[in-house]
C-alpha cells in the first residue's frame, strides 16, 4: 500500500551460517557480515553447524575443519548426504593449507577454500558472488 515510487523492501534477509570454534573469528565474522545485512547464525561445533544449516537452511556456510565434536570435513560429507544440504553453498575458512584437506573439501563440492589469516574485504566479495550467481540461475 505505501509502495512510494515502486520501491519495495525486501523482508527476507541473506542467511549465513559461522561454524568456528573461535570465539574472536566468530564475532568478528558475525559483526561484519551482520553491517552488511546478512542474517547470521552461529555454531562453535560440526554438530551444532550440521543441525543448524538443516534446520535453519542458510544460503551460504563458512565452515573451520578443526573443531570438536565433529571436525569440518564429517559435517561437509553429512551435509551433502542430506537432501537438505546439498544446495547450500559452503566456503571452507580454516588454518588448513593442506592438499590433502583442500581435495577432500572440493570433493564435497565446496564453493571456495580460504585458508586463515584472510582478508575480510576477499571473503566478502566471494560471498557477493554466490549470492549473485545463484540470483542469475534462478533468474534462467
Amino acid at each position: 500500500m505505501f509502495d512510494f515510487f515502486g520501491l519495495t523492501k525486501c523482508s527476507k534477509k541473506r542467511k549465513i551460517l559461522v561454524v568456528d570454534d573461535e570465539p574472536n573469528i566468530v564475532q568478528t565474522l558475525k559483526d561484519r557480515l551482520e553491517m552488511n545485512d546478512y542474517d547470521v547464525i552461529t555454531a562453535c561445533n560440526g554438530k551444532e553447524g550440521l543441525d543448524l544449516a538443516i534446520s535453519d537452511q542458510p544460503q551460504v556456510i563458512l565452515l573451520d575443519i578443526i573443531m570438536p565434536l565433529m571436525d569440518g570435513h564429517e559435517m561437509l560429507e553429512a551435509l551433502r548426504k542430506n537432501p537438505k544440504g546439498k544446495e547450500i553453498s559452503v566456503i571452507m575458512l580454516t588454518a588448513r593449507s593442506q592438499t590433502e584437506d583442500i581435495v577432500r573439501a572440493n570433493a564435497c563440492g565446496i564453493e571456495d577454500y580460504i585458508v586463515k589469516p584472510f582478508d575480510l574485504s576477499e571473503l566478502l566479495e566471494k560471498i557477493e558472488r554466490i549470492y549473485e550467481n545463484r540470483k542469475n540461475l534462478s533468474a534462467v
